[in-house]
């Protein structure tokens, strides 16, 4: 298998995707585990779109 290499803000948003994956969605669980607020994940979704 392949290892794909990504540049820094791919990875910051495969980090943010997984968690909400993780946690079924739940924005408030996956800013806890990220270290973050719930308003910055919202942002940084914001931003993605």
């Amino acid at each position: 298998m392949r290892k794909i290499r990504l540049r820094m803000n791919e990875e910051e948003k495969y980090q943010i995707i997984k968690k909400l994956v993780d946690t079924s969605g739940n924005k408030n669980r996956a800013a806890f585990k990220l270290k973050c607020t719930r308003r910055t994940i919202d942002r940084l979704i914001k931003g993605y779109k």
